[in-house]
Order: C-alpha cells, then structure tokens, then sequence
C-alpha cells in the first residue's frame, strides 16, 4: 500500500489493478499481429482516487 499512497496522492500517478491481458495477446496471435491498443477511459469523478473503467482493445 505505500506504493499507491505515494504513486496516487503524490505523484498523481494512474494505476490499473488485476489486467488480464492474455486474452488480448491470444487475440493478436490468432489475427497475425503482435501488437494491439488498449484504450482506459475512467469516469471523471472530484475528490476521489478511484474509478470504474472501460478498456477497449483494438487490433
């Protein structure tokens, strides 16, 4: 906890908790690339440190 305390309050820094990825990366392979976007888009909310998110993958 003293990492997020410091990255979020501090820093000001974004964290993204449990990725799961994989299927994403699966994705990619079975298309030929090796690469893809994910795009995080967290709802706007004052005086909090939290939000829901709505990643969206693109190949």
């Amino acid at each position: 906890m003293p990492v997020h305390a410091v990255g979020l309050v501090a820093v000001g820094l974004w964290m993204l908790d449990n990725c799961d990825v994989e299927v994403c990366a699966t994705t990619a392979a079975e298309l030929g690339q090796w690469d893809f976007h994910l795009a995080v888009a967290p709802v706007r909310f004052a005086g909090t440190s939290g939000s829901p998110v709505d990643p969206i993958a693109t190949f």
